[in-house]
């Protein structure tokens, strides 16, 4: 297998995987396709950009009794990379399949599959610990099994990882299977809690099993094909995703859009120009014959899937895969308990976040702040000064980056930038305090960044810029106060030091060379 990576942003990544039936971009969701009952063509695949679709094994074996196995490809019309499942699913919805897990992987050779899964045994939502205990066991057995009967060293082997619900076990599950050569690796059972919304579980179960598992290979995740959770998902490492969901909520005459799923009978309005929808409207769509409704839905919610991976690789290429889950986070409640949990994560998410990227970043508020860029420049402070020097200048840092640019206060800032005795520090919204040592860093002056008026986050800037002043133990410090902001500091600045050892002047009153002249006054009464 070849799985090469292109680029990165948080835990996502834009990679390519190569079987030996073709190349596809990931992150990648298959379509999963019925065997028995194709309703879309290769051309379709092809105007979409799909280059990769699974099908069910077990079910192509069951419906072929007493019929040989035939190549996979030309069941579905399709010469691109077939992935395979093998049955799991339905021991999940039915207990059990009349299939042994070695037959399953014999069949998956014999029928050409690019990508085959081991018959796993899913843990689900509602197994208590010893349950899930025995299906990790069981699970690794099965594993061990299948790697000695596999023949075909050019299919693609997926491990799967079980676990449910109990972290523990995801992870001993992880470990158990990173001992395995296994080419892609894979979380099972996150099915339901997609179904009842219980994203932030699945935030914990997909952090768990990444944390033990080979960084080089790709990682999918079993069941997920909802185009608002991909954002989400890759941000935390998942490459692949596989799911009927496309066909089964157009048969149900669900819309689906990246904000969410709409009823087609409560719609005025298509809201998507793509090629289903461009020319009709859902009256008229829903006056259509059967096949046609059902068609057109299957093919609107595959254009909005794959939409949404390329706005998913997009924002990595631009490194702002951060802001996707800001945006997308306001759809629901769900989605933004979602969001929340992965930046309890954030530590993690930072040390796979490059240093650099093509382009600034939004402070959005109080949702930014646990951004990795954030983290980064937090642990960068402490260390930021070279000299510390006994009289310290504190500037408003508000309306342009670089802050000692700002027109406002570009004078004052140059006048004591070289002066051997001062240290100047910004106090910006977007970051607390900005010594000027990091004015010009990745991303300080390129951050673009609303004038946030909400006194708790001006309190808690604040109180971060009095605490950074506090570890310079200055001699002298000299406020310049300018709006609510810098009345805020000032507040703050007042509770932490001596008043003899601060001085406030108003930016909003004084001219900056009346500002310049009182600090030189300052100065030489300190000297």
């Amino acid at each position: 297998m070849s799985f090469r990576v292109h680029g990165k942003d948080l835990l996502g990544r834009i990679g390519t995987i190569k079987t030996k039936s073709g190349a596809f971009a990931t992150p990648h969701m298959f379509p999963v396709l019925d065997p028995h009952h194709r309703i879309l063509g290769r051309e379709f695949f092809d105007r979409v950009g799909i280059h990769a679709v699974m099908t069910n094994a077990y079910l192509l074996k069951r419906g072929r009794q007493g019929l040989g196995p035939v190549d996979v490809h030309g069941t579905l019309d399709y010469p691109g990379t077939v992935a395979t499942d093998s049955g799991a699913y339905q021991i999940l919805e039915y207990g059990h399949v009349g299939v042994k897990p070695e037959e399953i992987v014999a069949y998956q050779e014999e029928i050409n599959t690019d990508i085959g899964v081991i018959l796993d045994v899913p843990t689900g939502f509602r197994s208590d610990p010893s349950r899930a205990r025995w299906t990790v066991d069981e699970t690794v057995r099965r594993a061990d099994r299948a790697l000695e009967v596999v023949t075909r060293e050019d299919i693609l082997w997926v491990g799967p990882i079980q676990g449910g619900v109990h972290l523990k076990e995801v992870e001993r599950s992880a470990r158990e299977m990173a001992k395995r050569d296994f080419s892609i690796y894979a979380l099972g059972s996150p099915t339901e809690l997609m179904e009842t919304q219980r994203y932030d579980v699945l935030v914990d179960m997909i952090v768990a099993a990444k944390k033990a598992l080979p960084k080089g290979r790709p990682f999918h995740l079993f069941g997920a094909g909802h185009p608002v959770l991909f954002p989400f998902l890759v941000a935390l490492g998942c490459d692949l995703f596989d799911s009927a969901a496309y066909a089964l909520y157009a048969r149900a005459g669900r819309y689906m859009t990246p904000e969410g799923t709409l009823l087609l009978g409560d719609m005025m309005e298509f809201v998507c120009p793509c090629p289903a929808c461009v020319d009709t409207s859902p009256q008229e769509l829903m006056g259509s014959h059967e096949g046609e409704l059902g068609t057109r839905l299957v093919e609107h919610n595959l254009w909005t899937c794959f939409s949404e991976l390329r706005r998913v690789r997009e924002a990595i290429r631009k490194g702002r895969l951060w802001e996707l889950l800001e945006l997308r986070s306001n759809a629901h409640p769900a989605l933004k308990e979602c969001f929340i949990r992965i930046a309890k994560y954030a530590e993690d998410l930072e040390r796979f976040t490059p240093a650099v990227k093509p382009h600034g970043i939004f402070y959005l508020g109080s949702s930014s702040d646990n951004r990795p860029e954030k983290l980064r420049f937090v642990s960068k402070l402490p260390s930021s000064v070279g000299e510390r020097r006994r009289f310290v200048l504190v500037l408003p840092g508000r309306w342009r980056r670089p802050y000692h640019e700002d027109p406002r206060y570009e004078s004052v800032a140059k006048a004591f930038d070289d002066h051997p005795r001062v240290s100047i520090c910004f106090y910006s919204i977007s970051w607390g305090p900005v010594p000027i040592e990091l004015d010009e860093t990745f991303p300080i002056a390129q951050t673009e960044s609303l004038d946030v008026l909400d006194t708790r986050i001006l309190r808690e800037r604040a109180i971060q810029v009095a605490e950074y002043l506090e570890r310079l133990h200055p001699k002298r410090l000299v406020l310049v106060s300018d709006g609510d902001y810098g009345r805020a500091v000032r507040k703050e600045l007042s509770k932490a030091f001596a008043k003899r050892l601060l001085t406030v002047f108003d930016g909003e009153k004084l001219r900056p060379n009346a500002i310049i002249r009182s600090i030189e006054r300052k100065l030489a009464l300190t000297a």
